[in-house]
């Protein structure tokens, strides 16, 4: 039904601006799926397939240090993997000019010239995600794949079906650490935290008798050793209104730090009580500072719309282990009427991206929820105009060189999350958003899952969900002790 739906709507709009005629006009621009005008691209990606309506026959041509030629005799165009990668090898760090025709029938049109900028910043060749419904009502199939973005290749990393249903979620890597690690949560009766260091898994349970619960959301310092996670007391309602359909809030929220090297679990009392809901913790570049996100605690869900989170942080000592007593709200989302979530370091320590929504904790479902920079030597925040859709943009990452970013956007029909890409300048200008490119064109039309949470590697993971299933059935967790604040 969608992709009857879309076809409808890109005739109507082919006949629209071409005055009854059943072809575009020349000079006008490609009505191109997936639209890959005027964008950077990076020098490693896979071919950037794309189709236009309606078109017998497409001929492009692409012109940088040389000519390159590439013809179909249909609508679609796909590139030759061998002849794509020499392309972009041979006009690294060139914009290209791509001129595209099309036959509809006997007419042949020429559409307006676009460019491709090949940037010589070469992207993560690994890209995960959770592949999801975009729905609350079927959460229970899912699975975690993962894609070689210099190619169409993909594998499993976990499959529910093959751990009792139980929820898998936050698959998340030290990107700019010497040695990958990861950490992925398999839930369930018999789940546990995996953790991936060099190679070895284990099987982690970070819940203890002095915390209010396991690790949720979280990330791993650089060099593998500590992790800094949200412990909450997660529920999803229902709204009543007709502008948003499920709200998720924190009951209670607190940050813990885990040292995966002596199976600790500390806390700090400048980050856990009844006082203030703490959460979505990151490391700073240089590991010495933890930013999070902090709300005033009110009671829920009576008050969910009056759900502020500002954008604030506090010292970490990586020599001793232990978080600092100097909390700093850094930037005051409450007083604009606003809420950070989900705030992201770059790794060369300029910036922080960060989701910002009206209220709220869980900004996928806020249809007003943008992505915003914050420069951090100079405090200048800024929505990201260039790169935000009409829709949620969230679920962010960093590129392990901190020149590309990745996020799920629901910017095309509002309930489908898809992986967008930029580049970041040195000077945090930032490119147009591409959607991550498939084999086939019409991908995005067929598929009837959410790409969830997208997560840029270097290196390909240790496992794959035949491990999981045996992770979750058969390995023996680890417990994690609490380790008093001291």
């Amino acid at each position: 039904m969608r992709r009857v739906l879309t076809y409808i709507a890109i005739a109507l709009l082919l006949t629209a601006c071409s005055g009854g005629r059943a072809y575009p006009e020349s000079g006008s621009v490609p009505a191109m799926l997936p639209d890959y005008t005027d964008i950077t691209i990076p020098v490693n990606i896979a071919p950037l397939n794309f189709r236009v309506e309606g078109a017998g026959s497409l001929r492009l041509t692409i012109e940088g240090n040389r000519q390159h030629r590439f013809k179909s005799c249909g609508s679609e165009m796909r590139f030759p993997m061998k002849k794509w990668k020499k392309m972009l090898q041979e006009e690294a760090g060139n914009t290209l000019r791509l001129t595209l025709t099309a036959r509809y029938g006997k007419e042949k049109v020429s559409f307006r010239p676009f460019t491709w900028e090949v940037s010589t910043d070469s992207i993560d060749r690994y890209l995960s995600y959770r592949l999801i419904e975009p729905a609350y009502e079927v959460w229970n199939v899912l699975s975690i794949e993962e894609r070689d973005l210099e190619s169409f290749c993909t594998r499993i990393l976990a499959d529910n079906r093959k751990t009792e249903s139980a929820c898998i979620n936050c698959h998340t890597a030290n990107r700019g650490g010497r040695v990958q690690t990861s950490f992925m949560h398999v839930r369930g009766a018999k789940g546990g935290t995996l953790y991936s260091r060099d190679g070895r898994v284990r099987k982690l349970n970070t819940a203890t008798d002095s915390t209010a619960g396991a690790a949720v959301y979280g990330e791993i310092s650089s060099d593998g050793r500590y992790g800094i996670f949200t412990t909450a007391d997660i529920r999803p309602i229902l709204h009543s209104g007709r502008s948003h359909k499920l709200e998720v809030f924190d009951a209670s929220s607190d940050l813990i730090l885990l040292d995966f090297e002596q199976g600790t679990v500390t806390d700090s009392p400048l980050v856990k009580g009844a006082g203030f809901q703490e959460t979505f913790p990151c490391w700073s570049a240089d590991g010495k500072t933890v930013y999070f996100c902090r709300a005033v605690s009110l009671p829920q869900p009576d008050n969910t719309f009056a759900m502020h989170y500002n954008l604030c942080s506090i010292s970490f000592d990586p020599d001793a282990g232990r978080l600092g007593n100097d909390l700093k709200v850094v930037v005051d989302a409450a007083s604009m009427g606003k809420s950070i979530s989900f705030p992201k370091c770059s790794p060369d320590g300029k910036y922080i991206l960060m989701t910002v929504s009206d209220f709220g904790t869980f900004p996928i479902w806020h249809s007003e929820t943008d992505l915003w920079l914050y420069e951090i030597a100079t405090g200048k925040l800024s929505r990201l105009e260039e790169v935000n859709g009409n829709y949620s943009d969230s679920y962010h990452c960093w590129s392990s060189d901190g020149r590309w970013i990745c996020w799920a956007s629901k910017r095309d029909d509002r309930l489908y999350g898809k992986p967008y890409f930029a580049h970041v300048a040195p000077d945090g200008s930032v490119s147009k958003p591409f959607v991550l490119p498939q084999r086939d064109p019409e991908h995005y039309l067929m598929t009837l899952k959410s790409y969830n949470i997208p997560e840029l590697y270097r290196f390909p993971e240790s496992y794959d969900a035949a491990f999981v299933s045996r992770f979750y059935s058969d390995m023996e967790t680890e417990k994690m002790t609490y380790k008093n604040y001291e």
